[in-house]
């Protein structure tokens, strides 16, 4: 196995342990030509008669225009399923499976059988989560579900901000399940055109190349390609870390990064992978347990009941089989390294045709219609409009206009502040002291256009509002005098 970071290859594999959490790291099994950026599998067939544009007959169809909401995903802990990984007493889908499943890797042809082996080892959370990368959950953080968390960083945490984004894809559909032979030998076909920025500023493109079937153990994609079906959780195909869940489309596929306009990776193409599915992010963008779902609309961040997940991962094929290697990204984290992987959020996207295309949650409508958009905001002392981005200034004068606008107070003073919900996200209003400690927390309020009251006396310890949905990009000061 070749990696061009071998001199890191031990610390980069325990720091992104969890990061292969998407179902598609086996898709890049297979060979590449000498000097060639793609894997040599066999071009997959479409079924139009041979001019390399697939039927549309079965497709799924979801766009996001700009100007909705996108989050990027950020690494980061996960709680565990207790429906899903037993208990500490009782663990489950953990080194055990990881071993058998390695076991069961090494029966197929080479070079699989040294590739996806030493793949599962690499990246666990592809098919487990090993019980030494588990540690318990203290009651006084728990939740009431979860008794364990996954503490390497992991695509699936809480952590993400909000930046922008557009994409459309159809998921062209023509076969039914997997079938023997390489990845690439199928006859099903994506259409994507993806741009986003990162929180950096950084510019993405995704060029997806072709579809493949992910050769591996326990996986069912349908000819990389499938739609109306289960996914995730307990099902065997995906990594278990993400929570079964409906999906309308998804794709298993091979391509290239471009990041602010250049071709990132042009040592080897990676993984991406997208899927549409029921949506899985909380009104605090938390991404439920398998106990916590299905989530009504008023619990979702945007108040739909589907989103689309793009991931592309740290995977690239060589000669010898797949072989973990970072994303090329330009997001710079914490501790000074890359983000090696990409996990792209849409949360205002639109299922133009697909499975129940045209179904709402039973009382969605009826809800809707029946939040109060409260006060005009007339009387107030401050007014604001909560966007994901930023809250933005409206009133008084000194403020309008300005983004998260540092608000002048006099302590002893009661004021009245009116918010209006300006993107149809989830959103609140907090204020916190100089510790983080909050000092006042509003309901959360999700309807686009609807406003809110927020009335408080001013004091010393008083340092800043935000929005707990949104505490990095909705955050501004708050200065008291007096």
């Amino acid at each position: 196995m070749t990696n061009k970071n071998d001199s890191n290859d031990g610390v980069a594999r325990r720091a992104l342990l969890a990061a292969g959490g998407a179902t598609t790291f086996g898709a890049l099994v297979g060979r590449v030509g000498a000097g060639s950026n793609r894997p040599a599998f066999d071009q997959h067939e479409t079924d139009d008669g041979g001019d390399g544009t697939a039927d549309s007959g079965h497709g799924v169809t979801v766009r996001q225009e700009p100007g909705n909401a996108f989050y990027w995903v950020l690494p980061g802990e996960r709680r565990l399923s207790p429906q899903v990984f037993g208990t500490p007493e009782n663990p489950l889908r953990g080194t055990d499976l990881l071993e058998a499943r390695i076991e069961q890797a090494k029966g197929m042809p080479e070079p699989l059988d040294e590739a996806i082996p030493q793949l599962l080892q690499d990246l666990p959370p592809l098919v487990a989560a090993p019980e030494e990368a588990r540690e318990p959950i203290e009651d006084g953080e728990s939740d009431g579900i979860a008794q364990e968390r996954f503490t390497e960083p992991t695509l699936y945490s809480d952590n993400a901000e909000v930046t922008s984004g557009s994409f459309e894809i159809t998921y062209h559909d023509h076969q039914p399940y997997d079938l023997p032979g390489k990845p690439g030998e199928t006859t099903d076909a994506v259409d994507l055109d993806a741009q986003f920025t990162d929180p950096a500023g950084n510019e993405y493109e995704i060029e997806h190349d072709h579809v493949v079937q992910p050769p591996i153990p326990g996986y069912e994609t349908g000819g990389g390609v499938l739609q109306g079906q289960q996914l995730h959780g307990i099902t065997g195909t995906g990594s278990p870390l993400f929570p079964q869940a409906y999906t309308y489309g998804a794709s298993w596929g091979v391509g290239n990064v471009n990041v602010n306009g250049e071709l990132a990776t042009e040592d080897g193409f990676r993984v991406i992978h997208f899927m549409t599915t029921q949506t899985v992010r909380d009104e605090r963008y938390r991404m439920p347990l398998d106990e916590e779902l299905p989530l009504t609309p008023d619990e979702t961040i945007a108040g739909r009941i589907h989103h689309t997940h793009g991931v592309v991962l740290p995977i690239r094929p060589t000669d010898q089989g797949p072989v973990y290697d970072p994303v090329p990204t330009a997001m710079e984290l914490p501790n000074g390294e890359t983000q090696p992987f990409i996990h792209a959020m849409w949360e205002q996207e639109e299922l133009v045709e697909g499975p129940f295309d045209d179904w709402e949650y039973p009382g969605q409508e009826q809800n809707e219609a029946s939040e109060s958009e409260g006060s005009d905001g007339g009387d107030a002392d401050f007014q604001l409009v909560g966007e994901a981005s930023a809250w933005q200034g409206a009133a008084p004068d000194a403020i309008s206009g300005e983004a998260n606008p540092t608000l002048q107070l006099e302590a002893g003073t009661e004021y009245a502040l009116v918010w209006e919900n300006g993107d149809g996200l989830q959103h609140n209003f907090a204020i916190e002291d100089a510790n983080g400690e909050d000092l006042l927390a509003s309901e959360l309020v999700s309807e686009q256009g609807a406003t809110q009251t927020v009335t408080f006396t001013a004091s010393e310890e008083m340092s800043e509002y935000y929005c707990q949905v949104h505490p990095q990009s909705m955050r501004g000061g708050i200065e008291v005098g007096g």
